[in-house]
Parts: C-alpha cells; structure tokens; sequence
C-alpha cells in the first residue's frame, strides 16, 4: 500500500508543477496582450525570467504604425532611463580600478564643472547616483537639434555655469537625467574612452548584448522601433522627432532589444557576471543594491536601482520614458526572478506595467486586468463620425461591459484635452459639453469651457463659462474663478 501512495505521489507532482507552470504561463500572455490593448501600444515586448529560465517571450504589434512591419525580440528600443543604471555600473567599474571614489568632490573629477552657488563643490558621484545633487533636471532635451560630435559631453558639462542648485547637496531625494549625463564626462576623462565605448567594452559586451548601444549611429533604422504620438488625426504614428541627444546619453541613449536586456537581467540575477564574462564584482553588485536613501513610502533608491517590496519579496528596478517610448527591468534576486518590457508609445507607466507580472510570479491571487480608458477608443470616432457616434458608443460600452473601459469623467476629460493639444476647437467645446450634461452639477465642466476659449482669446464665451460655473462651485473653487473674471475683465 505505501509503495502505491509512494507511486501515486510521484505521479501527481509533476503533473502538479506542469499545471502551475501551464496557469502562469497563460497568466503572463493575458497580461501581455492586456498592455498592448490597454494602452494602444503599436508595439509591445516582455520577457520574464523565473528561476533563470526565459518563462514568458512576447512581442505584439509593429515597429511602426507606418510601415506596419511586425516588431520582434531583436527589435531595437530606446531604453530612455534604463540606461541609468548602466551608467552607474561603468562609474562601480572604475572605482574597482581605484580610479575614482563615490564619496569624492565631482569637481575633483571634472575641475571645469561650474554652477552659480558655492554649494556645487560638494556635489560628489554618490549624490549623482541616488539623485541627491541638487542639480535641477533637464527643461528641454532638444531632440530636435541633437547634438552628436565626441565634444559633446564637455560642451554639456561647461553648459552649467549659469544654473544654479534646487538644494544642498545631499540633503533631499530629487530625480535628475542632467546629473546622470555629468557621468559621461567623467568616464571619458578618467578612462580615454568615450563615455559610450567605455561601456561598450566593459558591460555591453561582456554582458552577451552584442546588439546594443549608446550611440544612435549604430543602430540601424531597418530594425528600429520607431516612437509613437497622437497625430493631429488623432491617430498613433511616428513622432516628428526621435529622442536621441548623445548630450543625454548616460541618462537616455542606450539602443537595446529584447534578447540583449535579457542577459542584462541575468547580470543581475548572477551578481555581476554575464555571459561573456565578469561585468562587477559580488561585492560590488552587493553594494549597488544597498539602500541608501528613502524615496516615499514605496521606494528606495540604491546606486541607480530602486528597490520595493512586492508581494512581501524585494524587487530592483528601473523604468524609462521619453517621447514615444516606456520602458521597464525589475529583478528579484530572492526568486532568480526578472521582467522586462519596452513600447513605443508614452501612454503607460512602465514600473506599474512591469510590476504586474511579478505579482503574477509572486502570487497565485488573480491579477486584474487594465481597465482600458474609454478616451482612447472615442479618439478614433471624433474627428470623423462626431460627437452623436461618440455618445452612443460611450453609453454602448458604459452598459456592456462595466469592467472593461474606464467611463469616468477623467476618460472624457481626457477625450476634451487630447482634442484641445491638437487644435480641434468644435470637437473639445462638443466633448466639453457632453461633459457638463452628464455631470450637471460639477462646475469644473463649465470652467473647463471657459479656460479653453480664453485660451482661444474668445473673451466672451470664457466670461459666460465662468459666470455659469460661478453656480455650480464650492468657496475654493468660487475663489479661483473670481480671479480668472477679473483677470478677464481688465484686458
């Protein structure tokens, strides 16, 4: 009888893990396909490692809404802040060496760096890597005019004489691309590489990601995806810009596809060692996970990564966005666990998009789906059907499938504001109104009027909207639109 329970037990328990593993792989796929959809990504990617295994590799859609061309795993994406915490590894990589130290003045490294105050000499690489400087962030990447020369990263580093501190060093947690982009400078004068092949050499490389780079120049187009913004259509279609600056290359530039930033992860669920060979020391990717400053609530920040808790399990991450693009590596070293995603569109959070498959890793619990905001399937109707066809699909959606699109008034908002950025005036003012007579007692509709014709200098108009909204409105709410009369008024 034991032999038989034994032979029983030892039958089941594969048959057990099979059906697990066959119900997480399905789950994976459903968040997948629900990103895409959600967020009307042309082209979405994910990998999700779990005990070093690739368990989950997906790539949805188009590389470009105008060429239609399927996007795949070795599809290139503009990583935007993912390339931060390479940055940081090249900066650990030289302080192995003994040629630099974290805790030493910038200036020390970089003698014609220059900023108003005398506070900026304290600035050390430990403020740059956890967001602590002081040095306000970038107001204008100018993807328009980029520049590309090898001078570039002095010329951006002298660019800051005239700037002056948000803080004291090291005083508060506040996030800064133009910080990071100070580290290029400092690798290249330190090592006599640029700052770009200075990675290529001793991370890209070593790390298995043939494929990558910080330089633009190096990526062919043909396999390129290409960032996505609303049209004046309303349509998603190739931005009129591409976010390349090398000026902005520690903070933004790295080129990557989906199977290179998959032995990128593995660097970092086998303490530093790639594929190619060893990128840090143990005790230097010990030292990059180490908090060293409280974010909020949720987030720590480390060198670089950030560290939260999901599903009572840390998770190191980073995410990325820049025009046209989200991006997302999170790794759980405790479970040998990592999840990657890029898309080409601006539209979603990637931490959160990414934080979902761990949940789905770390928890049998259901992941609820992302509920779908109404807005961007009324975007599609508006400009073509008008604002009848938009109602009745609104209320044809609102009453089959309550769980599938978000119907708040935020979604309709959003309708009137997209419209409003692209220069449809009958459309937002329609969207608008529609918005007041299905709220009719929320003022904040009629004010909404008012400020986008006083942003189309219609003066009257704006004054009749505020005056109705004047009704509607609590004491604070009253306060503001009392000053936007007057302000009226007196032109």
């Amino acid at each position: 009888m034991k032999q038989i329970v034994l032979w029983i037990a030892g039958t089941l328990a594969p048959m057990l893990t099979y059906g697990q593993s066959a119900a997480l792989k399905h789950r994976l796929d459903s968040i997948t396909q629900n990103h895409q959809w959600a967020f009307d990504i042309p082209g979405y990617v994910a990998a999700v490692i779990q005990d070093g295994r690739v368990i989950h590799l997906r790539a949805i859609g188009v590389e470009s809404t105008a060429t239609a061309k399927p996007v795949t795993t070795r599809s290139d994406f503009h990583m935007a802040s993912v390339s931060k915490p390479f940055a940081a590894t090249a900066i650990l990589h030289l302080r192995d060496q003994g040629k630099l130290d974290l805790d030493s003045p910038l200036v020390y490294y970089l003698p014609y760096f220059r900023m108003k105050e005398e506070e900026y000499i304290n600035i050390t690489l430990r403020h740059i890597l956890t967001h602590s400087s002081g040095i306000p962030d970038v107001t204008d990447y100018q993807w328009d005019h980029p520049q590309t020369g090898d001078g570039s990263a002095e010329v951006y580093v002298r660019s800051f004489s005239d700037k002056q501190l948000d803080f004291s060093p090291g005083s508060e947690f506040r996030y800064s691309n133009a910080a990071y982009d100070l580290l290029a400078s400092v690798i290249a004068d330190i090592s006599g590489l640029s700052f770009e092949e200075y990675v290529r050499k001793n991370i890209l490389l070593p790390a298995g990601m043939r494929s990558s780079s910080f330089l633009l120049a190096d990526i062919t187009e043909e396999g390129r995806a290409a960032p996505h913004e609303f049209d004046d259509a309303l349509q998603l279609s190739p931005a009129a810009v591409y976010p390349y600056n090398r000026i902005h290359a520690p903070s933004s530039t790295l080129h990557a596809n989906l199977l290179d930033m998959i032995q990128w992860a593995r660097i970092w669920l086998n303490k530093g060692t790639g594929k190619d060979g060893s990128v840090l020391q143990a005790s230097t990717w010990e030292e990059m996970l180490m908090p060293q400053r409280r974010v909020n609530d949720e987030y720590q920040v480390c060198l670089s990564w950030f560290e939260t808790m999901i599903e009572g399990h840390k998770v190191y991450f980073h995410s990325g966005g820049d025009t046209g693009f989200r991006t997302f590596v999170g790794f759980a070293p405790s479970e040998n666990a990592a999840v990657i995603l890029m898309g080409n569109n601006d539209l979603f959070d990637g931490a959160q998009a990414g934080f979902r498959y761990f949940r789905a890793l770390f928890s049998a619990a259901p992941v609820a789906p992302v509920v779908k905001s109404i807005h961007l399937e009324l975007r599609k109707l508006i400009l073509t059907s008008g604002i009848i066809s938009v109602k009745e699909r609104y209320e044809r959606e609102k009453q089959s499938d309550p769980l599938k699109y978000d119907t708040s008034s935020g979604s309709i908002l959003q309708l009137a504001g997209l419209l409003f950025d692209h220069g449809h005036r009958k459309e937002t003012t329609d969207v608008l109104q529609w918005g007041a007579s299905l709220y009719p007692g929320d003022g904040s509709w009629l004010e909404h009027l008012g400020d986008v014709h006083a942003a189309w200098q219609d003066k009257q108009a704006a004054l009749m909207y505020y005056r109705r909204a004047l009704v509607l409105t609590g004491e604070i709410q009253r306060k503001s639109l009392d000053e936007k009369i007057r302000a009226l008024e007196k032109e």
